[in-house]
This record gives structure tokens, C-alpha cells and sequence, in this order.
């Protein structure tokens, strides 16, 4: 088996990614902002149109990133725009006995990270651009987002109102928030890129995706009853408001256990696919889609 080389795995990773960002399957994208915009960006800006005041910039993105209904939605586009992932053909084959099978894996891991990065970082950019001129880059929370209910308490309950619960401000400032909440879900999505590879390594791509399916349903099941179980998904342990009660600095689950839980979960996952890759047999490449 050849050395590991950095370079050869990341050159593998670059060009995977550039076909990756060229596929017209990034046409949902925009789909997507135009969801993220109505769903979440838009009843902040009427809260803070009606209040009179403005939002802090990273608000809208926060309140996306911790949304059930739309942490429901991202990790289902992302893993359409990742179908074919890890794409292998026979061309792909030879591309694996010329670098060697370590430096192919690792180059698939390299673009996985590339692809979730990038994948958050547009929709990051979708969450903060359309605040440019509206909004107030702070570490503090926006009266809008604090003070809202309590002046106007016959509308406490708006939507806009519940996409940034005072588990979020009562118990961390703005950065970490957001910081936070991109991390964990980048955790997310590597979880579900790599059940996708090992499962395309053991030729059982079909029951990949029907793993990750699972995944998502059920975290989204079990974040929506409150059940104890939600702790067992990656989704429940990437959503950062929902470690924290309202007013009291008790932790309902450390963020200390979620890390735990989304790193280890990668390096079990990781060494799943340094296994499979050991003995992955070049035969009937087509099963692999299969």
C-alpha cells in the first residue's frame, strides 16, 4: 500500500470539487435562500420594522441554524447536491491504484470537508447579505431579539419571535452562538457524508441513503416531542439553544457531551471507511450505486 500524500489526496479533492461546484444540481441553492428568507429572515425583519429597531447581523443565521423546521430541510439539500458522492467509475478505480487506496479515501475526505464548509458558508452569506444596511454587527443581542415580546406581549408568540428563544440569549452572547451553531452542524453533515462513503465502499449505497434518511427523520421526531432519545441523533446535539433552559444555567445536556458525541461519531465513521477502503474490491464497480 503507498504512503500517505497529502498533496496527491488533496489535488484528488480539488478536482472533485470544482466538477462539484459546476454540477447544475447547485441550481437549488437558490431554492433554498429563497425558503431560508421567508421562513426565517423575513419575520425577523418585520419584528424589527414593527419595533423600530434594528437586528444584529448575525441573527438571521442563528435563527436559521437552530430552527427544527429548517435544520430538517438543510441536511436533506445538502445531501441531494452530494448524490453521487463518492463518485466511482471505472475511471475512478484507476484513480485509486494510481494514488493508492489511503490517499484516495483521504482525498474524498478532504472534498467532504470542502463541500460541507462551502455549503454552510453559502448559506451563511444567504442568512447575513440581505442584513447589509439593516443590522448592527455586535456581540450583544438586538432589542428585537431581547425586548420584543415584552413590548408587544399580545404577539409574544409570532414566529419571528420563536426562531430566537431566550435559550439562546439569555445564555450566550452572539459570536459564540453563531460560531457554535456553524460548527455543529459542519459535525452534522461530515456524520452524514460519511455514512454515504462507507456505505459506497461496502457497495451499499441505497441503504446509505436510507441510513441517512433515518438519521435526519427520526432526530427531527425525537427534537420535536422533547424525548431524551433526541440526544442519540446528531441533530438534536447540533442544535445549540436546545442544551440550555431559558433562564437558569443549568445545561439541559452539555455541550461537552455533543462534542463528544459529533467527534466521535466522525472517528468511528472514519475508521469504518480506513477498514472498508482495505478491502475494497475493484470488481462490479456498478454495485457500488446499488
Amino acid at each position: 500500500m503507498k504512503k500517505i500524500n497529502i498533496k496527491q489526496a488533496f489535488s484528488c479533492a480539488k478536482t472533485e470539487y470544482i466538477k462539484w461546484i459546476c454540477d447544475a444540481r447547485m441550481l437549488i441553492l437558490g431554492v433554498l435562500l429563497i425558503f431560508i428568507y421567508d421562513f426565517a429572515i423575513e419575520p425577523l425583519l418585520s419584528n424589527a420594522e414593527l419595533m423600530g429597531e434594528p437586528l444584529n447581523m448575525l441573527e438571521p443565521f442563528i435563527a436559521v441554524a437552530n430552527s427544527g423546521a429548517i435544520l430538517l430541510i438543510i441536511p436533506l439539500v445538502f445531501l441531494t447536491l452530494i448524490a453521487d458522492f463518492p463518485k466511482i467509475d471505472t475511471n475512478t478505480v484507476f484513480a485509486i491504484i494510481r494514488v493508492g487506496r489511503i490517499n484516495w479515501l483521504l482525498g474524498q475526505m478532504i472534498k467532504l470537508v470542502m463541500m460541507a464548509l462551502s455549503y454552510l458558508a453559502f448559506i451563511f452569506l444567504g442568512a447575513v447579505l440581505p442584513m447589509l444596511g439593516r443590522g448592527f454587527w455586535s456581540s450583544e443581542w438586538s432589542e428585537v431579539a431581547t425586548r420584543f415580546p415584552i413590548v408587544f406581549p399580545d404577539q409574544a408568540g409570532n414566529f419571528g419571535v420563536q426562531l430566537l428563544p431566550e435559550n439562546l440569549y439569555n445564555q450566550l452572547y452572539v459570536y459564540s452562538a453563531a460560531i457554535q451553531s456553524y460548527l455543529l452542524i459542519f459535525a452534522y453533515l461530515m456524520i452524514l457524508g460519511l455514512l454515504l462513503l462507507f456505505f459506497s465502499l461496502i457497495k451499499k449505497k441505497t441503504a446509505g441513503f436510507v441510513l441517512c434518511g433515518a438519521v435526519i427523520s427520526l432526530g427531527t421526531a425525537f427534537c420535536s416531542i422533547k424525548t431524551v432519545l433526541m440526544w442519540s441523533m446528531p441533530m438534536a446535539n447540533s442544535i445549540v439553544w436546545l442544551h440550555f433552559t431559558k433562564y437558569y444555567r443549568q445545561p439541559v445536556m452539555t455541550m461537552q457531551f455533543s462534542i463528544i458525541y459529533l467527534v466521535s461519531s466522525i472517528v468511528l465513521l472514519t475508521v469504518l471507511c480506513i477498514a472498508a477502503i482495505r478491502k475494497f474490491n475493484y470488481d462490479n464497480v456498478a454495485d457500488i450505486a446499488t
